[in-house]
């Protein structure tokens, strides 16, 4: 039993630690050979991610995790061990304190938290890993620290925007019934993120001075953008996670072969595969401020429609009825099923005013309920009120209205609200 209980806990690590070497491995050769830091470092996300998703008891052995994965990854590149063991000290001791200090303020995989933490996380983890490197670069190579410290703490946010909100998105991953979305909307997103590829491909290949201008090739560069919050409009976040990183797949992969508009200067390598990351770092948080917004509308409405049909159960269970009735307009809003008390056939859209709940009593009690809502409009108290509801198919139900009125701060009707106790008997009545 300890053996089957012990191999999760060892399978974890390793995930990571795979995570981060191929991250890593992906970054050493987009970079190429660098005189000071590199420009890309996509485990930057992964550590961070790493860090939000486990809980901190976990955190030791994801931190050795990622220390033999960066081991690895100096020795099959045939780097400086010592200086592999410094480095991930300096990154994931980074990451795990800017996590840690965002948990401390408050921490969520869900709405305008999630976005805020990540933010943060990349912001904190991106200066505090920065001032350690540059001061290692600094004493040890003579680099000036501020040029070591700016381009490692750009590479390191955009690390983390690009790959932290992929991995935290679809490690929450549901399967959902096709039903959830329109057919419409499913097709018109894939069509979305098919057409991002290809203007993707078509816009940053090549020699986009050549073929479009700097000018052109530059605005062209906006579409991508659009399209991205498009396919997460219609395809939720994670599918637009999934856009963005296929963007930066693209985007950084042309830009490192010199190629697309951010490479127009072979000498400037490194301050194009800095300005494309800055544009794909735009991408990301569009895309995660635009999913974020979309997935808390989302929550609220799914609480206010569980809420809802509590309430209809409810009332169903107690056989009543609930209104809300507004003086002012006689505009009427029904809550449970009307046709307990109206009769089958009935519906709450052809019983929203008082004149036309009227026309369906007895006409003995139209008065009684027409002084009873009145009444209780001019704040008089009054005790509940039987009344006989002429059925569809002949015959009357009886109800029993419990009504009072919501009064605001000048102490005026606003609303009068109550509730119809539905009784089972019929009566015969000739009306």
């Amino acid at each position: 039993m300890a053996t089957s209980l012990s191999k999760p806990r060892l399978v974890t690590p390793l995930l990571w630690a795979l995570l981060y070497f191929a991250c890593g491995y992906v970054s050493h050769q987009l970079n190429g050979p660098v005189r000071g830091t590199g420009y890309i470092w996509l485990p930057a996300g992964v550590t961070v991610a790493a860090f939000m998703l486990r809980p901190v008891r976990q955190w030791l052995p994801v931190c050795i995790a990622f220390l033999v994965a960066q081991l690895a990854l100096s020795a099959v590149e045939q780097g400086n061990l010592f200086n592999a063991l410094l480095f991930t000290l300096d990154e994931v001791g980074a990451a795990a304190l800017a996590v840690w200090l965002v948990q401390r303020v408050r921490f969520s995989l869900e709405g305008l938290y999630f976005l805020r933490s990540v933010i943060l996380s990349a912001t904190l983890a991106g200066v505090l890993g920065a001032v350690g490197g540059a001061a290692w670069y600094a004493l040890v190579k003579g680099v000036r620290f501020w040029d070591v410290w700016t381009v490692w703490a750009a590479s390191d946010f955009v690390g983390v925007v690009l790959v932290t909100p992929v991995l935290a998105s679809w490690s929450r991953f549901r399967a959902h019934r096709s039903g959830d979305h329109e057919r419409f909307d499913i097709v018109l997103g894939i069509v979305s993120f098919v057409l991002l590829a290809v203007l993707a491909m078509l816009i940053f290949d090549g020699n986009s001075a050549a073929k479009f201008g700097i000018g052109v090739g530059f605005a062209l560069t906006y579409i991508p953008l659009f399209l991205t919050v498009v396919v997460t409009v219609l395809l939720g976040g994670r599918t637009g996670s999934l856009s963005v990183l296929m963007l930066a797949i693209i985007v950084i992969l042309q830009t490192a072969q010199g190629d697309g508009v951010f490479a127009m200067l072979d000498e400037q390598r490194g301050r194009s595969l800095l300005e494309a990351q800055l544009y794909l770092a735009v991408a990301s948080l569009l895309v995660l401020t635009v999913s974020t917004l979309k997935t808390t509308r989302e929550l609220v409405h799914n609480r206010a429609a569980v809420l809802q049909n509590n309430m209809e159960l409810a009332l169903a269970s107690a056989e009543q009825v609930a209104y809300v009735l507004d003086p002012t307009t006689g505009r009427i809003e029904w809550s449970g099923d009307v046709q307990l008390a109206f009769g089958q056939g009935a519906d709450a859209a052809q019983l929203a005013s008082v004149p036309q709940v009227l026309e369906r009593l007895y006409p003995d009690d139209r008065e009684a309920l027409h002084n009873y809502w009145s009444a209780e409009a001019a704040g008089e108290d009054r005790e509940a009120v039987s009344l006989r509801i002429v059925q569809p198919g002949g015959g009357t139900r009886t109800v029993i209205d419990r009504g009072a009125p919501l009064m605001d701060s000048n102490v005026d009707v606003t609303v009068v609200a109550g509730v119809w106790q539905v009784e089972r008997s019929y009566v015969d009545a000739d009306v």
